[in-house]
């Protein structure tokens, strides 16, 4: 038996899910009371749901920008293409596209100075 951190009732382990991380091996809270919690957050996390509205909206806006993405994403995967440090500073990097045109020629920058070069161009 074991009781839920949520409706503070003893319940039975089958009645919650398991969890590899607690010293119980099941989680802290019980299936019912797990799923209205997740029902809440769903419904009151309006944040995810613009952040997937603006994501669709920018892909449609900027379907070169997407595909070059994209391009560099499986060509990292490939091994086609290696990530290397900030030419700037030798930090970690991203890729930066002067040209989305050109998706495999980009100049790899740390966050910080791929953001000043998007507001350089």
């Amino acid at each position: 038996m074991k009781q839920c951190a949520l409706c503070k009732q003893e319940k039975d382990f089958s009645s919650f899910h398991k969890d590899k991380n607690t010293k119980t091996g099941c989680s802290s809270y019980c299936k019912s009371c797990k799923q209205k919690k997740d029902k809440t957050y769903t419904k009151n996390n309006l944040y995810t749901e613009k952040k997937k509205i603006l994501k669709a909206k920018w892909r449609s806006d900027f379907p070169e920008r997407k595909k070059a993405h994209l391009e560099i994403y499986y060509a990292l995967k490939k091994g086609l293409l290696f990530k290397q440090p900030c030419f700037m500073c030798g930090e970690k990097a991203e890729a930066h596209h002067p040209d989305y045109s050109r998706p495999l020629d980009v100049i790899w920058l740390c966050p910080p100075h791929h953001r000043q070069a998007h507001l350089i161009t």
